[in-house]
């Protein structure tokens, strides 16, 4: 295995201040239901946490949840928010997907979030990682990937600052050799991977940003059943504007993303595309009545 490298998108303070606006409840819903008390889950690619500490809450103190990601800075930022919220069944380790530090069968759940589009062809890409996230998932578990569909996303005001922000983030992607839609074939990579067919469970789900304050959020997944049952969701809430809009002025803001699309190689990377994105967030984040969704 080639030695791995970092997260796509870096783990900057604005990028931790986005993932940190996640939450089970939200980004999570429809693993929720199968959450249980005193069951053990593993988050791969947790980030700052804030998905894994609402399962810890869920599971309870006979419970236990591990959260793993590649960036130090990530687990760092996820041990003080255990910290400042008092939960003490959880911990966070520096690791990658494709070599868990865990032996086979040893979790109830293992979910990831928006994981498998970073995972490179030269690595083994999805189908590894889901392989080895199926290797420590228990007899009678659920793997349970959410994973998006990014060219489906729509805007309003459909301004080409946005729309050119995005497509920033699918170029470096693609050109790096990650997976651009994983959430469009998830169940070929799952049956790759060894999943059986009749135990896969696919949701097909929206997000959409647009309410100005607040958040409301609809579960779609039904029970299942299996042996080391696959869970999946391509996303689905409904949350604030305000918040989503200004993680996202303060994303394009910084010299990283201009860095890390020129080091991609995106022909039309410079500080004069940069600041046409960060105007276009600004004037998105004011619009009364402004959406974004995806799938």
């Amino acid at each position: 295995m080639s030695s791995l490298p970092a997260y796509q998108h870096g783990h900057s303070q604005a990028i931790l201040a986005c993932h940190t606006t996640r939450s089970a409840t939200n980004d999570m819903s429809f693993l929720v239901p199968h959450v249980k008390p005193g069951m053990s889950i593993l988050d791969v690619g947790c980030g700052p946490g804030s998905i894994t500490l609402g399962f810890a809450e869920s599971v309870g103190p006979r419970g236990k949840v591990v959260g793993l990601d590649l960036g130090q800075r990530a687990i760092a930022t996820a041990n003080g928010l255990a910290k400042e919220r008092g939960i003490e069944n959880s911990e966070f380790l520096v690791g990658n997907v494709y070599s868990l530090p865990f032996p086979d069968e040893s979790f109830d759940i293992v979910y990831c979030h928006q994981v498998l589009t970073h995972c490179l062809a030269k690595d083994g890409g999805p189908v590894a990682a889901l392989k080895e996230m199926r290797r420590v998932c228990k007899a009678g578990g659920i793997v349970a990937p959410r994973e998006g569909i990014t060219n489906t996303g729509r805007n309003y005001p459909e301004l080409p600052g946005l729309e050119q922000s995005m497509e920033w983030l699918v170029q470096r992607v693609y050109k790096n050799g990650g997976e651009v839609d994983p959430g469009a074939r998830l169940h070929e990579f799952a049956e790759k991977a060894g999943f059986e067919k009749e135990k896969m469970r696919f949701k097909v789900g929206l997000s959409m940003w647009m309410t100005p304050e607040g958040g409301l959020f609809v579960p779609l997944a039904g029970r299942i059943k299996g042996w080391r049952r696959l869970l999946i969701q391509i996303c689905v809430v409904l949350t604030e504007r305000l918040s989503y809009g200004s993680n996202w002025t303060a994303r394009t803001s910084e010299p990283e993303f201009l860095e890390r699309a020129m080091e991609a190689g995106i022909e039309n990377a410079s500080k004069e595309e940069q600041i046409k994105m960060i105007q276009a967030w600004q004037a998105w984040t004011e619009t009364d009545g402004a959406w974004r969704y995806a799938k």
